[in-house]
Protein backbone atom coordinates (compact mmCIF):
# COMPACT_ATOMS: atom_id res chain seq x y z
CA UNK A 1 0.00 0.00 0.00
CA UNK A 2 1.24 3.79 -1.22
CA UNK A 3 0.41 6.12 0.81
CA UNK A 4 0.65 9.99 -0.50
CA UNK A 5 1.35 13.17 1.86
CA UNK A 6 0.23 16.29 0.76
CA UNK A 7 2.83 18.73 1.42
CA UNK A 8 1.20 22.12 2.58
CA UNK A 9 1.67 25.19 0.83
CA UNK A 10 1.56 27.62 3.74
CA UNK A 11 3.50 27.77 7.05
CA UNK A 12 2.84 29.29 10.73
CA UNK A 13 4.79 32.43 11.40
CA UNK A 14 4.39 32.73 14.61
CA UNK A 15 4.96 36.43 16.27
CA UNK A 16 7.34 37.31 18.53
CA UNK A 17 5.97 39.78 21.59
CA UNK A 18 8.23 41.98 23.88
CA UNK A 19 7.39 40.60 27.27
CA UNK A 20 8.19 44.77 28.82
CA UNK A 21 5.34 45.54 26.06
CA UNK A 22 3.03 43.16 26.96
CA UNK A 23 3.56 43.69 30.82
CA UNK A 24 2.76 47.64 30.36
CA UNK A 25 -0.28 46.66 28.18
CA UNK A 26 -1.54 44.28 30.51
CA UNK A 27 -1.55 46.81 33.63
CA UNK A 28 -2.40 49.89 31.45
CA UNK A 29 -5.77 47.71 30.55
CA UNK A 30 -6.33 45.19 33.46
CA UNK A 31 -6.22 42.70 30.63
CA UNK A 32 -4.41 39.10 29.94
CA UNK A 33 -0.76 38.59 28.43
CA UNK A 34 -2.97 36.45 25.20
CA UNK A 35 -5.60 39.62 24.63
CA UNK A 36 -2.82 41.74 24.90
CA UNK A 37 -0.98 39.84 21.93
CA UNK A 38 -4.68 39.74 20.14
CA UNK A 39 -4.43 43.19 20.60
CA UNK A 40 -1.36 44.32 19.13
CA UNK A 41 -2.00 41.29 16.27
CA UNK A 42 -4.88 43.38 15.34
CA UNK A 43 -2.99 46.64 14.84
CA UNK A 44 -3.73 48.33 17.86
CA UNK A 45 -0.41 50.53 18.38
CA UNK A 46 -0.62 51.49 21.98
CA UNK A 47 -2.92 50.74 25.21
CA UNK A 48 -4.77 54.51 24.42
CA UNK A 49 -6.31 53.16 21.16
CA UNK A 50 -7.11 49.81 22.56
CA UNK A 51 -9.07 50.91 25.05
CA UNK A 52 -12.57 51.61 23.17
CA UNK A 53 -11.64 47.61 22.56
CA UNK A 54 -11.83 46.73 25.74
CA UNK A 55 -13.57 48.79 27.80
CA UNK A 56 -16.67 49.53 25.66
CA UNK A 57 -19.08 50.15 28.33
CA UNK A 58 -16.37 53.64 29.05
CA UNK A 59 -16.87 54.75 25.75
CA UNK A 60 -19.62 57.80 24.20
CA UNK A 61 -21.43 58.40 21.35
CA UNK A 62 -19.59 61.55 19.54
CA UNK A 63 -21.90 65.05 19.56
CA UNK A 64 -23.87 64.64 16.06
CA UNK A 65 -23.44 68.37 15.25
CA UNK A 66 -19.77 67.70 14.64
CA UNK A 67 -21.06 66.02 11.20
CA UNK A 68 -21.39 68.57 8.77
CA UNK A 69 -24.46 69.72 7.59
CA UNK A 70 -25.88 68.39 10.83
CA UNK A 71 -27.04 71.91 11.92
CA UNK A 72 -28.68 72.52 8.81
CA UNK A 73 -30.78 69.61 8.24
CA UNK A 74 -32.43 69.34 11.84
CA UNK A 75 -33.16 73.18 11.19
CA UNK A 76 -34.68 72.40 8.35
CA UNK A 77 -36.63 69.30 9.78
CA UNK A 78 -37.89 71.52 12.57
CA UNK A 79 -39.18 74.30 10.24
CA UNK A 80 -41.10 71.23 8.74
CA UNK A 81 -42.13 69.54 11.21
CA UNK A 82 -43.27 73.15 12.89
CA UNK A 83 -44.89 74.25 9.68
CA UNK A 84 -46.94 70.68 8.92
CA UNK A 85 -45.12 70.40 6.11
CA UNK A 86 -45.22 66.99 4.34
CA UNK A 87 -42.04 65.48 4.74
CA UNK A 88 -40.81 62.10 2.64
CA UNK A 89 -38.18 59.36 3.76
CA UNK A 90 -36.21 58.44 1.00
CA UNK A 91 -34.20 55.16 1.57
CA UNK A 92 -33.22 52.11 0.03
CA UNK A 93 -33.90 48.43 -0.24
CA UNK A 94 -31.50 46.71 1.06
CA UNK A 95 -30.79 45.96 4.33
CA UNK A 96 -29.07 49.02 5.80
CA UNK A 97 -31.61 51.19 3.83
CA UNK A 98 -34.44 49.70 5.72
CA UNK A 99 -33.15 49.77 8.80
CA UNK A 100 -32.26 53.65 8.00
CA UNK A 101 -35.54 54.08 6.90
CA UNK A 102 -37.33 52.77 9.97
CA UNK A 103 -34.94 55.00 12.72
CA UNK A 104 -36.08 58.06 10.14
CA UNK A 105 -39.71 56.99 10.70
CA UNK A 106 -39.38 56.60 14.82
CA UNK A 107 -37.78 59.67 15.04
CA UNK A 108 -39.93 61.70 12.83
CA UNK A 109 -42.92 59.97 15.04
CA UNK A 110 -41.45 61.51 18.11
CA UNK A 111 -41.43 64.81 16.65
CA UNK A 112 -45.25 64.77 15.60
CA UNK A 113 -44.06 65.03 11.76
CA UNK A 114 -46.50 65.04 9.14
CA UNK A 115 -44.30 62.27 6.85
CA UNK A 116 -44.09 59.37 4.92
CA UNK A 117 -41.92 56.86 3.78
CA UNK A 118 -40.56 55.53 0.00
CA UNK A 119 -38.31 52.42 -0.72
CA UNK A 120 -37.63 52.27 -4.60
CA UNK A 121 -38.33 49.07 -6.27
CA UNK A 122 -35.30 47.38 -6.68
CA UNK A 123 -35.94 45.63 -10.47
CA UNK A 124 -37.69 49.09 -12.09
CA UNK A 125 -35.85 51.64 -10.14
CA UNK A 126 -32.83 50.53 -9.34
CA UNK A 127 -30.56 52.67 -6.50
CA UNK A 128 -30.90 55.95 -5.36
CA UNK A 129 -33.31 58.62 -6.19
CA UNK A 130 -34.36 58.44 -9.16
CA UNK A 131 -36.89 61.51 -11.62
CA UNK A 132 -40.27 59.24 -11.47
CA UNK A 133 -40.23 59.38 -7.89
CA UNK A 134 -39.60 62.67 -7.13
CA UNK A 135 -42.55 63.69 -9.83
CA UNK A 136 -44.74 61.76 -8.09
CA UNK A 137 -43.43 63.33 -4.35
CA UNK A 138 -44.36 66.51 -5.68
CA UNK A 139 -48.08 65.42 -7.11
CA UNK A 140 -48.50 64.39 -3.71
CA UNK A 141 -47.55 67.43 -1.78
CA UNK A 142 -44.31 66.62 -0.19
CA UNK A 143 -42.01 69.94 0.59
CA UNK A 144 -38.81 68.22 1.85
CA UNK A 145 -37.52 64.93 1.13
CA UNK A 146 -34.85 63.22 3.42
CA UNK A 147 -32.49 60.45 1.99
CA UNK A 148 -30.99 57.88 4.09
CA UNK A 149 -28.34 55.81 3.07
CA UNK A 150 -28.58 57.16 -0.56
CA UNK A 151 -28.63 60.31 -2.25
CA UNK A 152 -24.73 61.08 -2.05
CA UNK A 153 -24.25 60.50 -6.45
CA UNK A 154 -27.52 61.84 -7.22
CA UNK A 155 -26.69 65.47 -8.20
CA UNK A 156 -29.23 65.59 -11.23
CA UNK A 157 -31.92 64.07 -9.69
CA UNK A 158 -31.36 66.47 -6.58
CA UNK A 159 -31.09 69.77 -9.60
CA UNK A 160 -34.31 68.33 -10.70
CA UNK A 161 -36.15 67.90 -7.70
CA UNK A 162 -34.98 70.93 -6.87
CA UNK A 163 -36.33 72.56 -9.80
CA UNK A 164 -39.89 71.42 -8.64
CA UNK A 165 -39.50 73.34 -5.57
CA UNK A 166 -38.72 70.53 -3.26
CA UNK A 167 -36.45 70.85 -0.70
CA UNK A 168 -33.81 67.63 0.08
CA UNK A 169 -31.37 66.82 2.67
CA UNK A 170 -29.07 63.86 1.94
CA UNK A 171 -27.84 61.38 4.39
CA UNK A 172 -25.50 58.81 3.44
CA UNK A 173 -22.02 56.66 3.80
CA UNK A 174 -21.01 55.95 0.60
CA UNK A 175 -18.17 57.52 -0.95
CA UNK A 176 -18.70 60.74 -2.01
CA UNK A 177 -18.36 61.61 -5.73
CA UNK A 178 -16.14 64.89 -7.15
CA UNK A 179 -19.48 67.12 -6.98
CA UNK A 180 -21.78 66.88 -4.43
CA UNK A 181 -25.75 67.46 -4.58
CA UNK A 182 -26.55 71.30 -4.16
CA UNK A 183 -29.63 70.90 -1.14
CA UNK A 184 -30.18 72.36 2.34
CA UNK A 185 -27.61 69.96 3.36
CA UNK A 186 -25.54 66.38 2.59
CA UNK A 187 -24.62 64.49 6.04
CA UNK A 188 -22.30 62.06 5.30
CA UNK A 189 -18.72 61.24 7.21
CA UNK A 190 -16.81 60.72 4.35
CA UNK A 191 -17.35 63.80 2.51
CA UNK A 192 -13.62 65.05 2.34
CA UNK A 193 -14.15 68.82 4.31
CA UNK A 194 -16.25 66.78 7.28
CA UNK A 195 -14.02 66.65 10.58
CA UNK A 196 -16.22 63.73 11.91
CA UNK A 197 -14.35 61.79 14.06
CA UNK A 198 -15.50 58.24 12.80
CA UNK A 199 -15.51 58.22 8.99
CA UNK A 200 -17.04 54.56 8.57
CA UNK A 201 -21.18 54.78 9.52
CA UNK A 202 -23.42 52.93 7.93
CA UNK A 203 -26.37 54.21 6.30
CA UNK A 204 -28.06 53.45 9.88
CA UNK A 205 -25.38 55.30 11.82
CA UNK A 206 -25.62 58.11 10.07
CA UNK A 207 -29.36 58.51 10.05
CA UNK A 208 -29.17 57.29 13.93
CA UNK A 209 -26.89 60.58 14.46
CA UNK A 210 -29.44 62.64 12.49
CA UNK A 211 -32.18 61.32 15.17
CA UNK A 212 -29.63 61.80 18.16
CA UNK A 213 -29.27 64.98 16.63
CA UNK A 214 -33.08 66.07 16.17
CA UNK A 215 -34.08 64.08 19.79
CA UNK A 216 -31.27 66.21 21.98
CA UNK A 217 -30.39 62.80 23.31
CA UNK A 218 -28.85 59.37 22.27
CA UNK A 219 -31.70 57.31 21.04
CA UNK A 220 -30.83 54.27 22.69
CA UNK A 221 -34.27 52.90 22.22
CA UNK A 222 -33.66 52.88 18.39
CA UNK A 223 -29.95 51.32 18.94
CA UNK A 224 -31.59 47.70 17.39
CA UNK A 225 -32.28 48.63 14.24
CA UNK A 226 -29.02 50.88 13.69
CA UNK A 227 -26.61 47.69 15.14
CA UNK A 228 -28.68 45.45 12.58
CA UNK A 229 -28.10 48.19 9.57
CA UNK A 230 -24.20 48.31 10.74
CA UNK A 231 -23.74 44.61 11.36
CA UNK A 232 -25.46 43.83 7.42
CA UNK A 233 -23.65 46.04 5.72
CA UNK A 234 -20.21 44.83 6.84
CA UNK A 235 -18.53 48.21 8.01
CA UNK A 236 -15.35 47.89 10.20
CA UNK A 237 -16.69 47.04 13.97
CA UNK A 238 -14.81 49.58 15.43
CA UNK A 239 -14.99 53.40 16.82
CA UNK A 240 -18.53 54.07 17.01
CA UNK A 241 -19.59 51.23 14.85
CA UNK A 242 -18.60 48.96 17.64
CA UNK A 243 -20.66 51.04 20.38
CA UNK A 244 -23.64 50.94 18.27
CA UNK A 245 -23.29 46.61 17.73
CA UNK A 246 -22.68 46.80 21.69
CA UNK A 247 -25.56 48.23 22.65
CA UNK A 248 -27.82 47.42 19.85
CA UNK A 249 -27.42 43.69 20.26
CA UNK A 250 -28.29 43.85 24.01
CA UNK A 251 -31.18 45.80 23.11
CA UNK A 252 -32.19 42.91 20.51
CA UNK A 253 -32.31 40.57 23.85
CA UNK A 254 -35.34 42.94 24.51
CA UNK A 255 -36.50 44.26 22.06
CA UNK A 256 -40.27 45.72 22.13
CA UNK A 257 -40.57 46.59 18.36
CA UNK A 258 -43.40 43.91 17.33
CA UNK A 259 -40.77 43.86 13.53
CA UNK A 260 -38.21 42.82 15.75
CA UNK A 261 -40.01 40.51 17.76
CA UNK A 262 -41.66 38.73 15.39
CA UNK A 263 -38.18 37.89 13.32
CA UNK A 264 -36.83 36.76 16.77
CA UNK A 265 -39.30 34.33 17.06
CA UNK A 266 -39.23 33.08 13.48
CA UNK A 267 -35.90 32.59 13.75
CA UNK A 268 -35.87 30.56 17.29
CA UNK A 269 -38.75 28.22 15.77
CA UNK A 270 -36.38 27.19 12.51
CA UNK A 271 -33.33 26.92 15.66
CA UNK A 272 -36.05 24.45 17.15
Amino acid sequence: MIFFMLTSKTRWKVTEYDAEKIAIWQEQLGISSLVAKLLIARGYQNPEDAKEMVRIEESRFHDPFLLEGMREAVDRIQQAVSQGEKIRIYGDYDCDGVSSTTIMVHVLKELGADFDFYIPNRFTEGYGLNIQAIKLAKEQGIGLMITVDTGISSKAEVEFGTGLDLDFIITDHHEPPPELPQCVAVVNPKKESCTYPYKYLAGAGVAFKLGQALLGKVPYHLLDFAAIGTIADLVPLQGENRLIAYHGLKNLNHTRHIGLEALLKWLVLQIN
